[in-house]
């Protein structure tokens, strides 16, 4: 059993309320997205070339952690706030980096310095929003005495952190827009069809986006009569599809973006390329 009785917990940040309002937009707390994630933590590591690496986000009460590499596998995915060295990078955007654990007044009475695995070196660079918050930290760890970061090193992981609080942000910004968008959604098509289904809305937007569907649902949408007996959308369906502002493109656009998102991976790799 850790003994915390005599590791002080950090200052909670003056933005705190903005910044939990922040962190529970990004919507990833407690979800299994790791591998959304883990391309952060690892090139961190090879960057560091350290043992450990690390990511999570922090609420009120606990630090969640996103995915790691280099940590057992059946290490709890959560830790109490006040326990965890990531707090103290909450109350400034510039990374935290300590050499020497042992001889650092934030962190020389932590369990883990004090004890196994006796950490010695801990870099912790924020994840800092467009606003300025601090969702939480992308993390380096190291048990060898004298190790360190040279410059570059620190701007590399710098940026990583930067690339991957955006990602969060992002995230959490589309999140909303979809939910938003949902409701709309539901309300204009309940508007024309009150008795319509979500599965059959869902049906029906699958015929908008040029996708087949099954007899079953076909017959369903014909007796809201959106589609006529040849399977092909009504004067009434368009109209509905109009005030939804739906069309194919915007499906297609969508599949555009999933392309982007892998051409901002690839750009990323460029810029670490010379490591």
């Amino acid at each position: 059993m850790q003994d915390f009785s005599d590791f002080s917990p950090a200052p909670v940040p003056g933005n705190e309320i903005r910044r939990l309002e922040a962190v529970r937009k990004t919507g990833v707390m407690d979800v299994a997205n790791e591998e959304l994630f883990l391309i952060y933590t690892e090139l961190a590591k090879e960057i560091s070339n350290m043992p450990v690496s690390y990511t999570g986000l922090i609420d009120e009460e606990r630090q969640y952690m996103l995915c790691n590499v280099g940590l057992s596998k059946d290490r709890p995915n959560s830790a109490p706030r006040e326990r965890t060295f990531c707090q103290f990078a909450l109350n400034s955007t510039d990374p935290i980096i300590v050499e020497d654990c042992s001889k650092d007044h934030r962190f020389k009475n932590h369990p883990v310095v004090t004890g196994e695995p006796f950490v010695k070196f801990y870099g912790g660079f924020p994840l800092v929003t467009h606003g300025g918050l601090i969702l939480g930290t992308l993390c380096v760890v190291d048990t060898k005495p004298g190790v360190k970061l040279d410059e570059n090193q620190i701007t590399l992981i710098q940026k990583l952190a930067a690339r991957l609080a955006h990602q969060l942000e992002t995230q959490g910004d589309q999140r909303e827009i979809t939910a938003s968008r949902t409701i709309d959604t539901l309300k204009v098509v309940i508007k024309h069809n009150p008795i319509m289904t979500i599965k059959d809305t869902i049906n029906f937007l699958t015929v908008i986006e040029g996708r087949p569907i099954d007899e079953i649902a076909k017959q369903a949408l014909i007796q809201y009569e959106l589609l006529d007996q040849d399977g092909v959308m009504t004067k009434k369906a368009r109209t509905l599809q109009s005030e939804l502002g739906l069309d194919q493109g915007i499906f297609k656009r969508i599949s555009i973006s999933k392309e982007q998102s892998q051409t901002n991976l690839d750009n990323m790799l460029s810029e670490l390329g010379d490591i």
